[in-house]
């Protein structure tokens, strides 16, 4: 029997006592005492020009080039292949010489990406994929891990947050188990000072629990998908509930933040103030809001650059390539990671030199209505573990009702087909009816883009 599917069968006590060992391991691994440095360290970083920061990301692409050239056997064929060494790289303005990495590249090539003077023991395995389904293999150090979540908490701390305070993390994963079915729709981690409410659990026949919750519960502050915390604030205003007791601050990630969504939020979290952090989970590079809501990119933690950009004469427009500084088990040089950005050239109001990125344009993501009435808008979760389907579009012209458009890869079969139907009845609706259409591919828009969503049903339109 599957870990999930024993926590599922536990009470809720003994599922916070789940949450909360499994937020120790966190706790241990994200906050040693490098992390302490590194927050120190990024402290320092603040205060730097343009010409410092200049010099330190040339200094390290240099390190990560060189050490994934002599250590990485996928960068040591690619560049050699390419004529390349890391001598070629003198500045900054050399590193479009070197080939960008695609998604599925890393794909293919994961294990050839790996540094051969890092033991496995010391690698942490991490793996994601979008709605597309393609499934990604990656690895950090754990020097890596703490350097991403210094960042994290030096981004923070700008709105005065420390590590400890009290906060609600909205999730698509089923922290409350799909088959609860009386309250608490919560879950604690007592390790973080954190709690969980699923998205599965957002629902008009909830909402009067959840919104009592977060009354009593008195949180400094909020993380999640805007869209989750969206959906959590329309179904609040919908049953006619009020918030007494918001949090001062609601951090949102991982999709793009949409105005219509901000100011839904901001109407019922009366008082609270929204920011925004720019990350993708192999973590090679990020972007955090300043106190003058302008992204600025975390040059300490890598490097963005963009790919064929379109200038303007407030800055310029293209797809993001990252380069990566910290994690040198798995080096990310020139990743193409499938989001679009805007640069701006202009100063900022606030102090901070680095680059400010305007706007994330990136990719966007339909809802589908589960039958209970929940809005799902991430998917991520049901091609984790599966490396068998190399896209895959969800349409729904029933609430009851989803097909999977699918286009497979050689290994696909009725064990992947079975293995996708129980991830859809564990993240998104025991009660919903999953069909499967096998397609050898799905048509693009005609600007060219991949919806991950078509719905036909009229009440999911904003």
């Amino acid at each position: 029997m599957k870990l999930e599917n024993i926590y599922a069968r536990l009470t809720p006590s003994l599922q916070n006592l789940a949450c909360s060992i499994y937020g120790y391991k966190l706790k241990e691994l994200r906050f040693n005492k490098d992390f302490y440095a590194i927050h120190r360290f990024l402290d320092s970083t603040s205060e730097w020009n343009a010409e410092q920061i200049r010099s330190y990301k040339e200094e390290n692409i240099y390190k990560i080039i060189h050490h994934a050239y002599n250590h990485c056997p996928y960068y040591k064929q690619k560049y050699s292949s390419a004529g390349l060494s890391p001598s070629d790289f003198k500045s900054i303005d050399d590193l479009p010489l070197f080939p960008e990495l695609t998604k599925e590249e890393v794909r293919m090539h994961w294990k050839e990406m790996l540094a051969d003077n890092i033991p496995a023991k010391k690698l942490i395995q991490y793996h994601t994929s979008g709605s597309t389904g393609t499934a990604l293999n990656f690895f950090w150090t754990q020097y890596s891990v703490q350097f991403y979540w210094a960042v994290v908490y030096r981004y923070m701390a700008r709105f005065g947050i420390t590590l400890g305070d009290k906060y609600l993390t909205l999730t698509g994963k089923t922290v409350v188990p799909i088959s609860t079915d009386k309250p608490p729709y919560w879950r604690q981690n007592k390790a973080m000072n954190q709690y969980f409410i699923s998205m599965q659990h957002i629902t008009h026949n909830k909402i009067n629990h959840l919104a009592n919750f977060i009354n009593q519960a008195g949180f400094k502050y909020f993380t999640g998908y805007p869209s989750i915390i969206y959906q959590l604030s329309l179904q609040i205003e919908e049953a006619g509930l009020t918030i007494s007791n918001p949090p001062e601050h609601i951090f949102t990630g991982a999709e793009k933040l949409f105005e219509y969504q901000r100011k839904q939020i901001v109407q019922i979290f009366k008082g609270s103030k929204i920011h925004e952090h720019y990350s993708f989970s192999e973590e090679a590079a990020s972007a955090s809001q300043c106190i003058a809501n302008n992204y600025h990119e975390d040059f300490e933690l890598g490097h963005f650059e963009l790919t064929s950009p379109t200038y303007n004469e407030d800055g310029a427009s293209g797809e993001l390539l990252a380069t990566g500084f910290a994690n040198y088990g798995m080096p990310f040089i020139r990743y193409r990671n499938g989001d679009t950005a805007i640069f701006d050239d202009h100063p900022c109001q606030c102090h901070l030199k680095s680059q400010i990125i305007k706007e994330i344009t990136g990719r966007t993501e339909d809802y589908i209505l589960t039958p209970e009435g929940a809005k799902i808008m991430r998917f991520d979760y049901l091609f984790k573990e599966t490396h068998d389907v190399k896209e895959c579009q969800i349409l729904q012209i029933k609430p009851e009702e989803i097909i999977l458009r699918i286009v497979r890869r050689n290994n696909y079969s009725t064990q992947t087909e079975n293995f996708i139907r129980e991830q859809v009845k564990h993240y998104i609706s025991s009660n919903i009816q999953v069909l499967f259409e096998y397609v050898s591919e799905i048509p693009r828009t005609q600007a060219g883009k991949f919806k991950a969503v078509v719905s036909q049903l009229k009440h999911l339109q904003q």
